[in-house]
C-alpha cells in the first residue's frame, strides 16, 4: 500500500556528487514523433533572476555563429538521451563509440565564458559558467541544468503559482518523481527533500536540446519533451 501523498518544502537542497558523464553507448531505438510542449504557466510575482557576471573571455574563428554543439542541439531525436531529473550519469546515446573528449568541446558557438537557459516553463533563468575558465563545455550544460533543477523550491514560490490547478500539477510531478524509487533505499529521503525546481516542468523532462533566443547571444533556449 503506497503511504499517503502530502507536498513537502526543504530548507536545504541536496545535490549529489556526479561521476564522468559518459556511458557507453546504447542500442539505436525508433526515433520519437517529436517532443510535445506543454502551454507555459503563469509565474507571476517570482523574483527575476539574479543578473550574471562574466568571467574572462575566449576568442574562436568558429563561423558557426549562432548554433550549438551538435550533441546538444535541439532536435526532436536528440543523440543524447537523458531525463534530466536524473544524475547526467545516466546519459546514454544512440552515437556508437562516442568519445569522451566530445563533452568537453564549446556547448554553443562562438564559444562563451557564460550562458543562460530559459524556458516558459521555469520563472528562473540556469545559469551556466565555464568550469575551465574559458568556454562553456556540453558538459557544462548538463551538469548545470542538474545542479539548478535539484534546488529546493520555498513555500512562497510555490505559492506564487497562485491558480490550483497549477499547484495540483506541480504536486503531482513532485509525486511521480518520488514514487519510481520506490522500494529502493532513495525514496523516503527524495519524498523528504520535497518539490524541487525540476516539478515546475510538470513532468516534461526529457532532454531535447538548446536552441538560441532570438538577439541574445548568451541566452539559449532549454528545449524539453
Amino acid at each position: 500500500m503506497m503511504p499517503q501523498r502530502h507536498v513537502r518544502f526543504s530548507s536545504t537542497s541536496t545535490i549529489h556528487s556526479l561521476p564522468p558523464l559518459v556511458r557507453s553507448s546504447s542500442s539505436s531505438s525508433s526515433a520519437s514523433s517529436g517532443p510535445s510542449t506543454p502551454p507555459p504557466p503563469s509565474y507571476a510575482g517570482l523574483p527575476a533572476p539574479a543578473p550574471f557576471t562574466r568571467r574572462g573571455s575566449y576568442s574562436d574563428p568558429s563561423s558557426r555563429t549562432g548554433q550549438a554543439n551538435d550533441l546538444i542541439v535541439f532536435s526532436p531525436t536528440p543523440p543524447l538521451i537523458y531525463d534530466i531529473t536524473l544524475n547526467p550519469s545516466t546519459i546514454s546515446t544512440h552515437i556508437t563509440r562516442l568519445p569522451s573528449a566530445r563533452f568537453l568541446e564549446p556547448a554553443v558557438y562562438p564559444p562563451r565564458p557564460l550562458i543562460s537557459l530559459v524556458t516558459p516553463h521555469l520563472p528562473w533563468a540556469l545559469a551556466v559558467p565555464a568550469t575551465n575558465g574559458k568556454y562553456v563545455t556540453v558538459s557544462d550544460v548538463l551538469t548545470a541544468i542538474y545542479h539548478a533543477l535539484r534546488v529546493n523550491v520555498t513555500a512562497g514560490e510555490f505559492a506564487a503559482l497562485r491558480t490550483k490547478d497549477l499547484m495540483r500539477r506541480v504536486t503531482a510531478a513532485y509525486v511521480r518523481r518520488y514514487e519510481r524509487l520506490w522500494g529502493h533505499s532513495g525514496y523516503k529521503p527524495e519524498k523528504a527533500e520535497g518539490v524541487k525546481r525540476v516539478d515546475f516542468l510538470l513532468g516534461y523532462t526529457t532532454f531535447c536540446g538548446i536552441a538560441p533566443a532570438t538577439g541574445q547571444s548568451d541566452v539559449w533556449q532549454l528545449k524539453t519533451s
